[in-house]
């Protein structure tokens, strides 16, 4: 008795699939063209999107990022921040929402500055009652073909994603097979997929990674951000959180993180009109236990500034600690009181800082 050869079905599911086919026995290992990355014609991508304060971007383009931390760690709030700042550059994003409601959406982004013309020209917004399949594919094709490139898609809700799914995120071969699912799909558009994923509120035993799976975190091949509520946000108040790598595969973040992995201090401050106004600021805002913020590494700037050239003027000093004005003022009062600096009369009654002692962010109790 003859049996017919095995043939691998792209696209069947899982990558272990098969079925029997009297048709030529067809493979997905296939020997890889390296010429185009010899040549530099592909490279591994950088950061392109959610900006810092100072520039630096976080989430990597044609990758999958994860957002992860408890209920209100501001986590889906530094996602519209990443939509905000990609239409006011004209850009298109989509939102695959599996929390929330539309109305909330387009009022974070209303909140947050998004013009209406803006959001209606380049965001689209999803609320999925069934599965990603074939038709959802090509509806999102010719919406790129009419609305351009995406640049970013937030999918809110991953839990629940897999939830309609069938399947579990305690188990690692189902988170694989959602990562390989829309999620991918819409990676290899080359937008910057962010997820937000809940962490458990016990930190025993939590790990770096989110509700379930570790393969949450190692199956990622972008970045990890964990977030970590320092004051809670709500109408009528500022809230904060600090933002930490938990994950960096392709190495281009890290370099521009602080102490204790953070890479960002996110601050939303509430106003009686009902805007909100953001900052995502670098590492120089450091947190101490009561939830205070000292710029300790534009202080270190300002001291060695001080000790190369005794003397400055205010305006000199604020220009060698290279921040924002309110940045470079705090840590150079700072200084000042905690006594590391004092002021001396210049010319016409102008201030002039020298230093009593250096000002190190090693000696800076974490």
């Amino acid at each position: 008795m003859t049996t017919s050869p095995v043939r691998v079905v792209p696209n069947s599911g899982t990558p272990n699939e098969m079925e029997h086919n009297a048709g030529p026995m067809v493979s997905t290992w296939e020997r890889v063209d390296l010429g185009p990355i010899l040549r530099g014609e592909k490279v591994t991508p950088s950061p392109s999107v959610l900006a810092r304060a100072d520039g630096i971007r976080m989430l990597y383009p044609g990758r999958l990022n994860l957002f992860m931390g408890e209920t209100e760690s501001l986590k889906t709030w530094a996602a519209d921040i990443a939509v905000v700042q990609e239409l006011r550059e004209d850009h298109h994003v989509i939102y695959v929402d599996f929390e929330d409601t539309p109305e909330s959406a387009v009022e974070r982004l209303q909140s947050l500055g998004a013009a209406s013309e803006q959001i209606e020209s380049g965001f689209s917004y999803y609320h999925p009652a069934g599965r990603f399949n074939d038709i959802a594919a090509l509806s999102i094709e010719e919406l790129i073909s009419q609305n351009g490139a995406l640049t970013l898609v937030v999918i809110d809700g991953v839990t629940e994603a897999m939830s309609m799914m069938d399947l579990d995120p305690g188990k690692g071969p189902d988170v694989a097979h959602f990562y390989s699912s829309f999620p991918r799909w819409l990676a290899r558009t080359g937008a910057a997929v962010v997820l937000i994923d809940h962490v458990t509120k016990s930190t025993e035993g939590r790990g770096r990674w989110a509700i379930g799976s570790e393969r949450k975190l190692s199956g990622l091949d972008g970045a990890a951000y964990a977030f970590t509520t320092i004051h809670q946000f709500g109408r009528g108040r500022t809230g904060t959180a600090k933002i930490t790598v938990s994950k960096d595969r392709c190495g281009f973040v890290r370099q521009h993180e602080g102490s204790g992995r953070t890479i960002a201090v996110m601050e939303l401050r509430s106003w009686p009109d009902g805007g909100v106004t953001f900052s995502l600021e670098a590492p120089e805002l450091a947190t101490k236990s009561d939830g205070t913020f000292r710029p300790i590494v534009l202080m270190e700037k300002a001291s060695k500034a001080i000790e190369a050239n005794p003397g400055l003027s205010k305006r000199a000093l604020r220009t060698a600690v290279g921040s924002k004005h309110d940045h470079a003022d705090l840590a150079i009062e700072l200084l000042v009181i905690e006594g590391y600096a004092f002021i001396e009369l210049g010319p016409n009654r102008s201030q002039r800082y020298n230093l009593r002692k250096p000002f190190r962010v090693s000696k800076e109790v974490e």
